[in-house]
């Protein structure tokens, strides 16, 4: 598609990431008054059961004033809408003041391979960049009622591991004493029993008091004052009642990947759990390492590592970038607050931001909170026409007030 716009793309990395997987590059070229803006996607989505669908999960089915399949939304559609913008602006012929960068990652749903291959590989790439804009954020939409408007700025650390056990094999009828899925289910029973503390970070403080400007009552004033209402037992339990709240208040521990025998009537000669835990980017993980082998207590059950720990990512928020973003969408959006929420999910903008560029996540779309919450990952994922309308305009307008020359965002409106 680039190559017909006239658009030179770049293949890369195929070697490094392995058979059917590569990373991808493209430039608008500017005029030189600033350093790039890079607009980053991951092209790999996480698995899809067609019998649990009510469409093909990978045709892309439109149908009721929607775009159906796996990566709709996450993020799919999102590097779609990137870009239809590069597209577009190419062909307005817009005079950019800076470069305008279109990156495509592998394999960010397993471990960010993809964007630490590229950072690695193109440090003459990557130093060009400025800022990245990428996917996040937690833009609120409920009942139709857009209540604030994210710029994603940070992230909680995921710190994936696997309890894994050892034991006698034999036949299920006569139990020998030593299966290993004895000695796990307890251990895991333990940890899940275990109430992490409840911390207020500073940027979630400021996310909640963003949200307050959109509440009433005793929760704006729950919201304003968070740390004051985490001390009163009503003000605690709201607080906690929502997940998302609570995924950012607390490191937490989920049990996903659950490995025992594959017959029943065989004890396995190893067990096994995998742990999704999502610590708050300032926790202690040696600390934190100490408590799960308290509450495992068990010297035959081990924990090992999944994948890398990615660093930790905090965004300014007194940026040019920002400030656009701020601008955009309070014309898009008149009269919406702009939150600045820290995810409970983890994502490649820490490998960017640590390679030097001022990376925020962004939604580029109003998705109601009940769909985003079980579509992303879940059956019959889909983004809304309408939606892929309003992302092109807040990516066109973004770039076009950060380096559409002197008119900027206004020659774009007009």
């Amino acid at each position: 598609m680039l190559a017909k716009e006239g658009i030179r793309g770049m293949i890369l990395d195929t070697a490094e990431l392995g058979a059917g997987r590569a990373n991808f590059y493209a430039k608008l070229p500017g005029t030189g008054g600033g350093r790039a803006i890079a607009l980053v996607h991951h092209m790999d989505v996480v698995t899809a059961t067609p019998k649990d669908w009510t469409v093909d999960p990978f045709a892309g089915t439109i149908k009721d004033g929607h775009v159906w399949g796996r990566g709709a939304l996450d993020m799919k559609g999102h590097g779609i809408i990137q870009l239809m913008a590069f597209i577009a602006l190419k062909r307005a012929g817009v005079p950019l003041t800076r470069d305008l960068v279109y990156v495509g990652n592998a394999d960010e749903e397993i471990g960010g391979l993809g964007s630490r291959t590229f950072i690695e590989r193109h440090p003459d790439l990557v130093k060009e960049i400025e800022y990245v804009l990428t996917e996040g954020a937690d833009t609120r939409v409920e009942k139709g009622k857009v209540r604030w408007f994210g710029i994603d700025v940070g992230e909680k650390l995921a710190w994936w591991k696997r309890m894994v056990v050892k034991g006698t094999t034999s036949h299920g009828s006569v139990p020998l004493g030593d299966n290993p899925v004895e000695r796990l289910v307890p251990a895991l029973n333990r940890i899940l029993a275990y109430d992490t503390p409840i911390r207020l970070t500073p940027p979630v403080d400021r996310f909640f008091k963003a949200q307050a400007r959109d509440a009433t009552g005793q929760e704006r004033i729950w919201l304003s004052d968070a740390a004051a209402a985490l001390e009163t037992r009503r003000g605690r339990a709201w607080l906690l009642s929502e997940p998302e709240r609570n995924a950012l208040l607390r490191t937490t521990i989920t049990p996903t990947v659950l490995k025992g025998s594959d017959k029943t009537n065989i004890i396995p000669q190893e067990a096994s759990v995998e742990l999704d835990i999502r610590l708050l980017p300032d926790e202690d993980t040696v600390a934190f390492r100490r408590t799960l082998e308290r509450l495992i207590a068990d010297p035959k059950i081990r924990l090992e590592p999944i994948g890398d720990v990615a660093p930790p990512y905090s965004a300014p928020l007194d940026t040019e970038m920002f400030r656009a973003l701020e601008r955009v969408a309070g014309r898009m959006l008149p009269g919406v607050p702009v939150a600045t929420p820290i995810s409970a999910g983890a994502s490649d903008r820490p490998y960017w931001a640590n390679a030097g560029p001022i990376c925020y996540g962004i939604d580029p779309y109003l998705v109601e909170l009940e769909e985003s919450r079980y579509s992303v990952h879940g059956n019959d994922e889909r983004l809304s026409l309408k939606n892929i309308e309003f992302g092109l305009r807040l990516y066109v307008e973004t770039v076009m007030e950060m380096a559409g020359g002197r008119n900027g965002g206004t020659a774009e409106r007009e």
